[in-house]
Protein backbone atom coordinates (compact mmCIF):
# COMPACT_ATOMS: atom_id res chain seq x y z
CA UNK A 1 0.00 0.00 0.00
CA UNK A 2 1.16 3.21 -0.65
CA UNK A 3 0.11 6.64 1.65
CA UNK A 4 0.29 9.85 -0.33
CA UNK A 5 0.51 12.95 1.54
CA UNK A 6 0.63 16.67 0.43
CA UNK A 7 1.75 19.81 3.54
CA UNK A 8 0.48 23.28 2.77
CA UNK A 9 2.16 25.61 4.57
CA UNK A 10 0.39 29.16 4.83
CA UNK A 11 1.89 32.81 5.09
CA UNK A 12 0.44 34.25 8.12
CA UNK A 13 -1.33 36.30 6.07
CA UNK A 14 -3.38 34.12 4.16
CA UNK A 15 -4.46 31.14 6.97
CA UNK A 16 -8.06 31.17 6.74
CA UNK A 17 -7.92 31.86 2.95
CA UNK A 18 -5.74 28.96 2.47
CA UNK A 19 -7.37 26.75 4.71
CA UNK A 20 -10.73 27.31 2.42
CA UNK A 21 -8.63 26.82 -0.16
CA UNK A 22 -7.47 23.41 0.35
CA UNK A 23 -11.13 22.63 1.37
CA UNK A 24 -12.09 22.92 -1.77
CA UNK A 25 -9.44 21.67 -3.95
CA UNK A 26 -9.70 18.61 -1.95
CA UNK A 27 -13.43 18.30 -2.31
CA UNK A 28 -13.08 18.85 -5.98
CA UNK A 29 -10.47 15.96 -6.21
CA UNK A 30 -13.09 13.38 -4.01
CA UNK A 31 -15.74 14.19 -6.88
CA UNK A 32 -13.98 13.49 -9.93
CA UNK A 33 -10.73 11.49 -9.01
CA UNK A 34 -12.42 8.22 -7.31
CA UNK A 35 -9.69 8.52 -4.51
CA UNK A 36 -10.44 9.80 -1.25
CA UNK A 37 -8.54 12.75 -0.02
CA UNK A 38 -8.68 13.14 3.67
CA UNK A 39 -7.89 16.52 4.56
CA UNK A 40 -5.66 17.64 8.27
CA UNK A 41 -4.60 20.54 10.04
CA UNK A 42 -1.55 20.46 11.89
CA UNK A 43 -1.88 21.24 15.36
CA UNK A 44 1.49 20.83 16.57
CA UNK A 45 5.01 19.80 15.39
CA UNK A 46 5.14 22.58 12.08
CA UNK A 47 4.09 26.69 11.75
CA UNK A 48 0.59 27.42 12.44
CA UNK A 49 -1.88 27.31 9.61
CA UNK A 50 -0.09 24.25 7.89
CA UNK A 51 -2.52 21.86 5.99
CA UNK A 52 -1.95 18.56 5.24
CA UNK A 53 -3.61 16.38 2.38
CA UNK A 54 -3.58 12.31 2.76
CA UNK A 55 -4.67 9.47 0.62
CA UNK A 56 -4.04 5.91 0.05
CA UNK A 57 -3.54 3.86 -3.31
CA UNK A 58 -2.64 0.44 -3.61
CA UNK A 59 0.06 0.90 -5.56
CA UNK A 60 2.00 3.99 -7.91
CA UNK A 61 0.62 2.72 -10.55
CA UNK A 62 -2.84 3.04 -9.29
CA UNK A 63 -2.37 6.36 -7.93
CA UNK A 64 -0.77 7.30 -11.46
CA UNK A 65 -3.90 6.33 -13.10
CA UNK A 66 -6.08 8.54 -11.12
CA UNK A 67 -3.37 11.88 -10.66
CA UNK A 68 -2.35 12.70 -14.47
CA UNK A 69 -6.03 12.90 -15.20
CA UNK A 70 -6.26 15.17 -12.52
CA UNK A 71 -3.44 17.32 -13.67
CA UNK A 72 -4.91 17.97 -17.14
CA UNK A 73 -8.12 19.06 -15.78
CA UNK A 74 -8.69 22.91 -16.00
CA UNK A 75 -10.94 23.20 -12.63
CA UNK A 76 -8.31 21.84 -11.06
CA UNK A 77 -5.64 23.84 -12.25
CA UNK A 78 -7.85 26.78 -10.88
CA UNK A 79 -8.38 25.39 -7.53
CA UNK A 80 -4.62 24.62 -6.89
CA UNK A 81 -3.44 27.81 -8.06
CA UNK A 82 -5.69 29.15 -5.60
CA UNK A 83 -3.65 27.33 -2.91
CA UNK A 84 -0.49 28.07 -4.31
CA UNK A 85 -1.45 31.91 -3.61
CA UNK A 86 -1.34 31.34 0.08
CA UNK A 87 1.51 29.46 0.26
CA UNK A 88 4.71 30.69 2.11
CA UNK A 89 6.78 27.65 0.20
CA UNK A 90 5.92 25.16 -2.40
CA UNK A 91 3.91 22.09 -1.22
CA UNK A 92 5.67 18.65 -0.67
CA UNK A 93 4.04 15.61 -2.20
CA UNK A 94 5.69 12.81 -0.57
CA UNK A 95 4.80 8.74 -1.31
CA UNK A 96 5.18 6.50 1.34
CA UNK A 97 5.63 2.86 1.02
CA UNK A 98 3.66 0.26 4.20
CA UNK A 99 6.02 -1.95 4.92
CA UNK A 100 5.16 -2.92 8.56
CA UNK A 101 1.90 -1.96 10.29
CA UNK A 102 1.25 -3.13 13.90
CA UNK A 103 -2.43 -3.41 14.81
CA UNK A 104 -5.05 -2.58 13.10
CA UNK A 105 -4.61 0.42 10.53
CA UNK A 106 -7.90 1.75 10.55
CA UNK A 107 -9.72 1.68 6.88
CA UNK A 108 -9.89 5.35 6.92
CA UNK A 109 -7.59 8.10 8.59
CA UNK A 110 -8.20 8.52 12.23
CA UNK A 111 -9.31 11.68 13.66
CA UNK A 112 -6.04 12.56 14.60
CA UNK A 113 -2.19 10.94 13.46
CA UNK A 114 0.87 11.47 15.04
CA UNK A 115 3.78 11.27 12.64
CA UNK A 116 7.59 11.22 13.37
CA UNK A 117 9.89 11.50 10.46
CA UNK A 118 13.44 10.15 10.71
CA UNK A 119 15.96 9.85 7.64
CA UNK A 120 17.97 6.46 7.63
CA UNK A 121 21.66 6.25 6.78
CA UNK A 122 21.75 2.31 6.94
CA UNK A 123 19.41 0.02 5.52
CA UNK A 124 18.99 -2.04 8.96
CA UNK A 125 17.03 1.18 9.77
CA UNK A 126 14.21 -0.51 8.46
CA UNK A 127 14.51 -3.57 10.74
CA UNK A 128 15.04 -1.42 13.66
CA UNK A 129 12.13 0.61 12.83
CA UNK A 130 9.91 -2.25 13.01
CA UNK A 131 11.11 -3.83 16.74
CA UNK A 132 10.44 -0.46 18.03
CA UNK A 133 6.94 0.11 16.51
CA UNK A 134 6.28 -3.47 17.86
CA UNK A 135 7.27 -2.81 20.90
CA UNK A 136 5.41 1.02 21.15
CA UNK A 137 2.27 -0.17 20.08
CA UNK A 138 2.61 -3.07 22.35
CA UNK A 139 2.83 -0.46 24.88
CA UNK A 140 0.20 2.28 24.39
CA UNK A 141 -2.46 -0.38 22.91
CA UNK A 142 -2.81 1.66 19.45
CA UNK A 143 -1.73 0.85 15.63
CA UNK A 144 1.77 1.84 14.56
CA UNK A 145 2.86 1.99 10.78
CA UNK A 146 6.06 1.83 9.58
CA UNK A 147 6.80 3.34 6.10
CA UNK A 148 9.54 4.38 4.06
CA UNK A 149 10.38 6.73 0.73
CA UNK A 150 13.34 6.93 -1.62
CA UNK A 151 11.36 9.83 -2.93
CA UNK A 152 12.61 13.80 -1.36
CA UNK A 153 15.10 16.62 -1.33
CA UNK A 154 17.15 18.02 1.73
CA UNK A 155 15.25 21.51 0.25
CA UNK A 156 12.12 20.40 1.92
CA UNK A 157 10.52 18.83 4.95
CA UNK A 158 11.06 15.14 4.07
CA UNK A 159 14.49 13.81 2.00
CA UNK A 160 15.44 11.27 0.12
CA UNK A 161 15.46 7.92 2.16
CA UNK A 162 13.41 8.74 5.22
CA UNK A 163 11.60 6.30 7.51
CA UNK A 164 8.02 7.34 8.88
CA UNK A 165 6.24 5.74 11.40
CA UNK A 166 2.28 6.71 11.58
CA UNK A 167 0.27 6.21 14.80
CA UNK A 168 -3.97 6.00 14.81
CA UNK A 169 -5.78 8.24 17.59
CA UNK A 170 -9.54 8.65 18.14
CA UNK A 171 -9.13 11.71 21.15
CA UNK A 172 -6.35 13.90 22.22
CA UNK A 173 -6.65 12.17 25.69
CA UNK A 174 -5.40 8.95 24.33
CA UNK A 175 -1.66 10.51 23.62
CA UNK A 176 -2.07 11.93 27.46
CA UNK A 177 -2.34 8.59 28.40
CA UNK A 178 0.36 6.67 26.08
CA UNK A 179 3.11 9.22 26.56
CA UNK A 180 4.52 8.83 29.75
CA UNK A 181 4.31 4.71 28.99
CA UNK A 182 7.23 5.34 26.71
CA UNK A 183 9.04 7.71 28.19
CA UNK A 184 9.59 5.85 31.25
CA UNK A 185 9.77 2.36 30.12
CA UNK A 186 13.32 1.19 30.14
CA UNK A 187 13.22 -1.39 26.63
CA UNK A 188 11.89 1.57 24.76
CA UNK A 189 14.65 3.81 25.61
CA UNK A 190 16.71 0.69 24.99
CA UNK A 191 15.65 0.46 21.40
CA UNK A 192 15.93 4.11 20.84
CA UNK A 193 19.69 4.40 21.67
CA UNK A 194 19.79 1.49 19.20
CA UNK A 195 19.33 4.37 16.20
CA UNK A 196 22.87 5.23 16.78
CA UNK A 197 24.49 4.45 13.27
CA UNK A 198 21.10 4.15 11.62
CA UNK A 199 19.38 7.62 11.68
CA UNK A 200 20.86 10.57 11.25
CA UNK A 201 20.46 12.50 14.25
CA UNK A 202 20.54 15.97 13.28
CA UNK A 203 16.95 15.18 11.37
CA UNK A 204 13.58 14.06 13.00
CA UNK A 205 10.32 15.90 12.30
CA UNK A 206 7.20 15.08 14.87
CA UNK A 207 3.78 16.57 14.37
CA UNK A 208 0.12 15.94 15.58
CA UNK A 209 -2.73 16.38 13.09
CA UNK A 210 -6.51 16.88 13.16
CA UNK A 211 -8.76 15.59 10.14
CA UNK A 212 -11.12 17.94 9.08
CA UNK A 213 -13.22 16.61 6.54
Amino acid sequence: MRLIQQSFMMRPDSTAQGTVAVAAMAAYWNEKSGVPAFTYNVSLGMPMGTMAISMRSESMAAYSAVVWPMMADPEFQRLRNEVNACLAVPSEVVMWQVLHVVGQMPTVPSTLVQQITLRTTNPGAISWGIDIANHASSLIGRPVVVAGTTYGSALVATPANSLSFFTYWDDVAQIDEAGPKLQIDAEYARLQSLAVGLIDQSFMTSIVARRSN
